[in-house]
């Protein structure tokens, strides 16, 4: 069936099956086509587009002008010979269906804004899935509506086009405005300038936008050019309105001038990633989706030991710097002995001291009370006597969300939990682009470490193929596993994995241990092939 593409921000282009529609007779008729797509909600009568596009003909010559114009527009589309045709007409009525087999810019626009005005977030410059949306309606936007588009002797369509053309243009605006602010709590300023800097192009006389592409500017070092952007909005305001740059915008000029505009501090205590996450993108943006939802403020990620937990987290983390008004910081708990040591732990990763004689959990939760700021308490399975600390936190400090790692549910009230499996492991039957599976990646990279220019060769392919289902994709047991390769071939490793995970304990000095067994079974334990006996993985 024919694939119809309409593209109706920016100058009017139309495709069918990806090659250009040349055969509209006139503007009246590509008129016709956009009113159409664009009011497909109902059906329109005959009278209403008649009074749209030929209102001040006789009514004979208005109706033949229209019959004649659907038939031109439904050979244009293809509709004469198509089992499912994109317009409907009866004696009365004529309606656009949109159907998948229809790709409407304007449709695509509306919709992603649409999203975005009611995604339920804390805060729309800090939602990440609402700036992902944003980014692809902005790029949608390759000008205002119908551009360059000339319908004379019409006035009726000519206000229905400036309606939508000016409510898309504001939408527009706002967006642009909406992912520079994003971008700016993250200190990313060139990206601050190119949507500021969108929206000068759109409306010289945006002040808003002149004050974002300012501070961009001079943040990013760029002092005299901030200057000078200065100076072109006020000309802009002085030559179009007449009007003097707002107290806000001069005040901004003059911090600049003064040399006393600092970047803001991007509090956090994350440490640097030593080796890059693979195949997580599924996990992070759910992990995402959640953290931006004002219920979700206690999340835990569980699984078993080296299933990447702590990995995901930090990633998850250092992605939301800038999200969070007071910061993100990251509380390691793996040392701690018993759970009264965990208000010391959380004050030393926020350098909070405690200055009075008072309980220090009491002034931990008075410190927090009025902080936007989000904890990651990493390895909590040992502490889970202590979760009172954590909803007492959660009840005291109202802006505070956290993001916890265990082997287990901490099981509290307003919890939400994510359990973490391995990585994407290749079907037995692969023996070709395994490499496109994020455990195979895994321990590829992990063996290049080791052993330079390592590579599968070919007779070894189902050898990994195989190694990476036996551990389930689990992270460490494929880092494990790869540090045996400058030692045995990819098959020897396999055969000790299955005899026995004795080949998986740990020599690094900053790993723990190594992969734990099921002494049942023998697999790893919590992957077990018994794991629906409690008995079994308890051993």
């Amino acid at each position: 069936m024919p694939q119809l593409r309409l593209q109706l921000l920016g100058p009017f282009q139309a495709t069918l099956d990806e090659r250009p529609i040349t055969g509209f007779e006139s503007n009246k008729v590509r008129a016709l086509l956009a009113y159409l797509v664009v009011e497909a909600d109902r059906p329109h009568s005959r009278d209403e587009l008649i009074g749209l596009l030929w209102p001040d003909q006789p009514d004979a010559t208005a109706r033949a002008n229209l019959r004649q114009a659907l038939a031109n527009l439904r050979n244009a589309i293809g509709d004469r010979t198509s089992e499912a045709p994109f317009i409907s007409t009866t004696t009365d009525s004529v309606q656009f269906n949109r159907t998948d087999r229809c790709w409407i810019d304007v449709v695509q626009f509306t919709a992603l804004i649409a999203t975005c005005k009611t995604h339920v977030h804390r805060r729309l410059e800090t939602c990440r899935s609402c700036a992902q949306r944003l980014q692809q309606a902005v790029e949608l936007y390759r000008g205002d509506f119908l551009a360059q588009f000339v319908q004379s002797g019409s006035e009726a369509f000519e206000e229905w086009a400036l309606i939508q053309r000016e409510r898309l243009h504001r939408d527009v605006l706002d967006a642009l405005y909406a992912l520079a602010e994003h971008h700016d709590r993250r200190g990313e300023y060139d990206q601050i300038r190119r949507y500021a800097a969108r929206q000068i192009e759109l409306d010289p006389w945006r002040e808003e936008a002149h004050r974002q592409l300012m501070r961009a500017l001079a943040l990013s070092g760029q002092r005299s050019a901030a200057l000078t952007q200065y100076e072109t909005c006020r000309r802009a305001l002085a030559e179009e309105l007449g009007v003097e740059p707002a107290t806000e915008t001069h005040s901004l000029f003059e911090q600049i001038k003064a040399g006393a505009l600092t970047q803001p501090q991007r509090r956090h205590n994350l440490p640097a990633a030593l080796t890059p996450l693979l195949g997580r993108e599924h996990e992070l943006a759910e992990i995402s989706r959640r953290l931006e939802m004002p219920a979700c403020r206690l999340l835990t990620l569980t699984g078993p030991g080296g299933i990447g937990k702590t990995h995901l987290a930090l990633q998850a983390a250092a992605d939301h710097i800038g999200m969070f008004t007071h910061g993100v910081y990251f509380v390691s708990l793996a040392s701690l002995d018993a759970p009264e040591y965990m208000v010391t732990a959380i004050a030393a990763a926020l350098q909070f001291t405690f200055p009075e004689q008072q309980d220090s959990q009491t002034q931990l939760f008075n410190h927090l009370r009025d902080k936007d700021l989000l904890l990651v308490l990493d390895n909590f399975e040992h502490l889970l006597a202590g979760t009172g600390l954590i909803t007492e936190l959660l009840q005291r400090a109202p802006q505070v969300t956290i993001l916890v790692t265990s082997r287990e549910r901490l099981n509290v009230n307003g919890e939400w939990s994510m359990n973490i499996s391995g990585l994407r492991v290749p079907p037995a039957s692969a023996v070709e682009q395994i490499e496109d599976y994020s455990a195979v990646k895994l321990f590829v990279q992990t063996a290049q470490r080791v052993q330079a220019g390592f590579s599968v060769p070919g007779p070894e392919r189902s050898c990994v193929v195989h190694l990476c289902q036996l551990v389930d994709g689990m992270p460490l047991a494929l880092e494990l596993a790869a540090g045996w390769v400058r030692a045995l071939s990819c098959q020897d490793i396999a055969q000790e994995i299955e005899s026995g995970l004795a080949i998986l304990a740990s020599p690094k000095r900053d790993t723990a241990s190594g992969i734990a067994a099921c002494r049942s079974c023998s697999s790893i334990r919590g992957n077990c092939s018994r794991r629906k006996n409690a008995a079994c993985c308890a051993s």
